[in-house]
């Protein structure tokens, strides 16, 4: 008698219903994953608090960070784990298991005791809660991403790539949404004595939408290739290593600026507003939320670029554009106005749509399918915890020296890094010209 096995899809669709409803599937996972995660962020005030009391606020805000900075770092686990899913039992599978634990650890964490109920125990529970977190995003991202990109026409890579900074931009702008509702419509008490739960709990019921989706989508097209050719890898990510370190070189240096430019400005940039600039929460998360949704907005644009240019042409663009302006927006920070403020987080916004609609595609283009969730997602994610998870912790210490654009300046150079990364690991690389790079690969020719 058959067994059920949860990579099998439920029904059979038709072509455009599968890709709908791949777009749903994968869309709603990373609005929900991105609203979880940004919450830990645009609450870090109030968590350093609750959670991290200390004589010195900027020492408790900096332990805040330091946690922050934790959950990436358990991300590299979560990537290989859920990347060993997606490339042996199924993307479907995969799916589905991280956006359940996404939104299990966010509800638990709004109803997490504090310090001052519990002690060191609140702390401890908070970490580890941020950990879980960590472990879902490290699948997440990578992998909704190829999922939908897998069932793009050909020619729509991008476009298809595009659709998964925008759920982000609009998770992690709705989370400041939700953030600024809560913050301004309670009395400091009742923000911090139940308050800031609400937000966080409010994952529940998304999650249980995303998981609806996700169990009536059937697996993508070319990893189903792959399985009905029996070409499904035992070992997918030392397979990667094995014919894909280039690519995987090239994954990792330019997911330093997609790491530093986007947590740097949602995980740093209210609570250096609040600080510098010297505007109240209220302007400075509506200011976030603003610059969120024009990311959103412009990442479609980057998408159809993307299609009609060359994968390096755009790369090249948003990163050295990124590098002039850095050092111009922390200067607009400093000049104390919304006005000035809102601009400098646009601009920022707008590079690093830019920045991350490359992500999107070139996890598909570098890679064959049958190692593609775990060649992809492992560098992604190393590179994210290094440099996107401690993004803020640096900028928070860098604005406290001597150098006003310090935060501005390092940002700069992270982006001229990876304009140097984009300029030899994207040459000749997209959906028409990879053709070689694939077969090679598939034929386990070392890159």
């Amino acid at each position: 008698m058959p067994t059920s096995d949860v990579s099998t899809p439920p029904v059979h669709v038709t072509e455009s219903a599968a890709r709908r409803r791949a777009i749903y599937a994968g869309v709603i996972g990373n609005f929900i994953e991105w609203y979880d995660f940004g919450l830990y962020g645009f609450f870090a005030v109030t968590i350093s608090v609750l959670f991290f009391p200390a004589s010195d606020p900027t020492a408790a805000l900096l332990s805040t960070f330091a946690v922050f900075a934790l959950g990436f770092l358990i991300r590299p686990l979560g990537a290989f784990v859920f990347g060993w899913i997606g490339d042996r039992i199924g993307r479907r599978a995969s799916l589905l298991a991280a956006v359940i634990l996404m939104s299990l650890s966010t509800v638990l964490l709004g109803l997490l005791p504090t310090y001052a109920s519990i002690g060191v125990w609140a702390t401890v529970l908070l970490v580890a809660l941020r950990m879980f977190q960590g472990l879902s995003a490290g699948g997440e991202y990578a992998g909704a991403t190829i999922y939908v990109v897998e069932h793009a026409p050909r020619g729509w890579r991008g476009r298809y790539g595009s659709l998964s900074p925008a759920a982000v931009g609009v998770g992690t702008a709705t989370a400041a949404v939700v953030s600024l509702i809560v913050t301004s419509s309670l009395t400091e008490a009742d923000l911090s004595s139940w308050g800031w739960r609400i937000p966080f709990l409010l994952s529940g019921p998304l999650g249980v939408i995303a998981i609806i989706l996700r169990m009536r989508i059937e697996e993508s097209p070319e990893f189903q290739a792959v399985r009905d050719s029996g070409q499904v890898e035992s070992a997918p990510l030392a397979e990667g290593f094995r014919v894909a370190k280039k690519s995987m070189a090239t994954v990792f240096g330019w997911n330093m600026l997609n790491g530093v430019s986007f947590y740097m400005l949602t995980g740093f940039t209210v609570a250096y507003m609040m600080k510098v600039s010297e505007l109240t929460y209220t302007a400075s998360l509506s200011a976030l939320a603003v610059a969120l949704l024009f990311y959103t907005c412009v990442s479609p644009f980057y998408g159809l670029c993307v299609d009609k240019l060359s994968r390096r042409q755009v790369a090249m663009f948003s990163s050295l554009g990124m590098a002039a302006f850095a050092p111009l927006a922390f200067f607009l920070l400093q000049q104390q106005t919304f006005a000035s403020s809102l601009l400098a987080l646009m601009g920022i916004a707008f590079f690093a749509a830019g920045v991350t609609s490359i992500v999107a595609v070139s996890m598909v283009d570098l890679f064959p399918a049958r190692i593609r969730f775990s060649a992809g997602a492992v560098p992604y994610q190393i590179s994210i915890a290094v440099f996107g998870g401690t993004a803020p912790y640096v900028a928070t210490w860098l604005g406290g020296t001597s150098v006003e654009l310090a935060p501005g300046y390092y940002l700069a150079l992270i982006s001229l890094i990876a304009a140097s990364v984009a300029w030899f690991g994207f040459k000749g690389v997209d959906e028409n010209t990879n053709a070689e790079l694939i077969a090679r690969s598939a034929e386990g020719v070392e890159q």
